[in-house]
């Protein structure tokens, strides 16, 4: 249903950019449902035109290609992008949690894995959560910086609330599923995964 969606939503920004090809906005919304639609490669093309039409680009320009760095495995262009984004409007806290998870793929994608190298993704995901305590989705990105550091009661606390959050949103209670599995917790982790 989703997938549907997204590509209505994509056919609907071809048709914006067809009636006004110069319009920075329209393939900034374009990159954004391309990127939610899995397909980034296509976002950076689009929030590259965007870039080049509107040189004063606002911040949110800027997270949509972090993001679509992120999901081509370009870890450290999507972490100067999501900097840039984040220099320009400090507050924005979805860019906070992208740059946090960027910061942590960067780290398991790598052949050493410092335990200093995870400091940047705490401090993106725990200014997310200072920014809005309310918001399930950055417990989770919080959660998973303090597993990679094997910090498991705070990780666990960290799951916990994103469940308490939003009871009914399934990916919490997957991180908090997969949380407990690896602390060998097996059965919590199947009535957190039911």
């Amino acid at each position: 249903m989703l997938k549907q969606q997204y590509e209505q939503a994509i056919a609907e920004g071809e048709r914006a950019i067809a009636l006004d090809p110069n319009n920075a906005d329209s393939y900034a919304l374009q990159a954004d449902a391309l990127n939610l639609a899995g397909r980034p490669v296509e976002a950076l093309r689009a929030v590259a035109q965007a870039m080049r039409l509107n040189p004063c680009y606002p911040p949110n320009y800027l997270f949509d290609l972090g993001l679509a760095y992120q999901l081509t495995g370009r870890y450290a262009e999507a972490i100067v992008a999501l900097k840039e984004a984040l220099s320009r409007s400090p507050n924005f806290i979805p860019a906070h949690n992208v740059l946090a998870r960027s910061y942590w793929l960067q780290w398991l994608s790598q052949q050493s894995r410092a335990a200093q190298m995870l400091a940047p993704a705490v401090a993106a995901a725990q200014r997310a959560v200072a920014l809005n305590d309310s918001l399930n989705v950055s417990h989770v990105f919080l959660g998973f910086t303090f597993l990679y550091q094997q910090q498991y009661e705070q990780v666990l606390a960290e799951m916990e609330r994103a469940v308490a959050l939003d009871p009914t949103e399934a990916n919490s209670h997957a991180a908090l599923a997969e949380v407990l599995s690896r602390m060998g917790r097996t059965e919590e982790a199947l009535e957190a995964a039911a």
